[in-house]
Formats: C-alpha cells, structure tokens, sequence
C-alpha cells in the first residue's frame, strides 16, 4: 500500500525508514503565532506597567506574572518548534527499533527486535487530545514497548503499521 503523502515510507534490504512531519495548517500555525505575540505584549505591558498598583504588588506579585508568562511562553514555544522544526523518524533494523522526536527537545528511545514484534493501532487517532501530540501506533514484544505516531490519521496508521509488519515479516523469513 502506498503511504500518505505527509508521511514517508522507505524500505531497503538492511532497514524500515519512517519519517513523521508536523501535521501543519494554517489555523494552527496562526492560533501559535497570536497566542504568542499576546504572550509577548502582556509581558511588555506587565513588566513596564510603573503605576502604583503594580508597583505595590510588590515582588511576589511580579513573580506570580513571570511564572505565569514563562508556562504561556513555554507551551506555545513547545507547539511552535513542533510546528517549525518538529519531525518524527522510526527506523527499524534486524537489531532494534529507534524512535526519534525532534522538536522542542530531542528525545531518542529504542527497543531491541529478539522475539516476535507486534503492532498495535491505538484507539486514539488523530486528533488524540488538545495539542494532538499522542502517539497512536504501539509496538511490543518481550522487552519492552516503544510508541509511534505523532498526529497521525487512521489511514497513515495502517500505513505505518502495514509497513512495520511487512518489514517484520520479511526480517523473520530471512532468518530462517
């Protein structure tokens, strides 16, 4: 089966390569980009505001609106480095399956192929919650379980699992 074309499959002889874009629209984009720039102006407004009701706040006052400005700063600016530089890659050998996210943080996490690998689509596909971030392709075998699939619609998901299992197919039919 052919995957989405928002999502790339790319199978060789040696390795399964699966790469995961940001789902980008434009609402989404925008909704980022004003939040922000609200962020960014009340910021402005708060820490430059010198009249005596602010000024009588005091310290814990204008450290209640730095928190409260850096967890607005910090969420947005998380979605929008998804949106921007985001990218999710799942690339399995005879060895290992590797998940890697690119985001706001980078974060790598594997799981070893010894044993009978199974795929599993989650119930819930895209959108999975308020930012839409849940993974919703579940792989498991005897040690451990890694999760897949940022965003991913239920077509890209049999896509993706589809894929895998072919891949595991072939990988155990060699071995023999």
């Amino acid at each position: 089966m052919p995957p989405p074309s928002r999502i790339s499959i790319v199978e060789t002889e040696d390795e399964l390569l699966i790469t995961n874009p940001p789902r980008i629209s434009d609402f989404r984009m925008g909704f980022v980009l004003v939040g922000a720039a609200i962020v960014a102006y009340t910021g402005y407004m708060g820490l430059t505001d010198t009249s005596p009701a602010n000024v009588a706040s005091g310290t814990l006052g204008l450290l209640s609106f730095t928190a409260i400005i850096a967890l607005f700063t910090y969420f947005l600016g998380k979605d929008f480095m998804w949106l921007v530089f985001g990218k999710e890659t799942l690339r399995l050998t005879d060895v290992a399956a590797v998940r890697d996210v690119r985001g706001f943080v980078r974060n790598r996490s594997s799981l070893p192929l010894k044993g009978h690998l199974e795929a599993e689509i989650l119930d819930h596909t895209y959108p999975t919650d308020e930012a839409g971030l849940s993974e919703v392709i579940r792989l498991t075998n005897t040690n451990g379980v890694l999760v897949f699939g940022r965003e991913l619609s239920r077509p890209e998901a049999e896509a993706v699992t589809s894929a895998v299992e072919h891949f595991i197919s072939r990988e155990n039919s060699s071995r023999r």
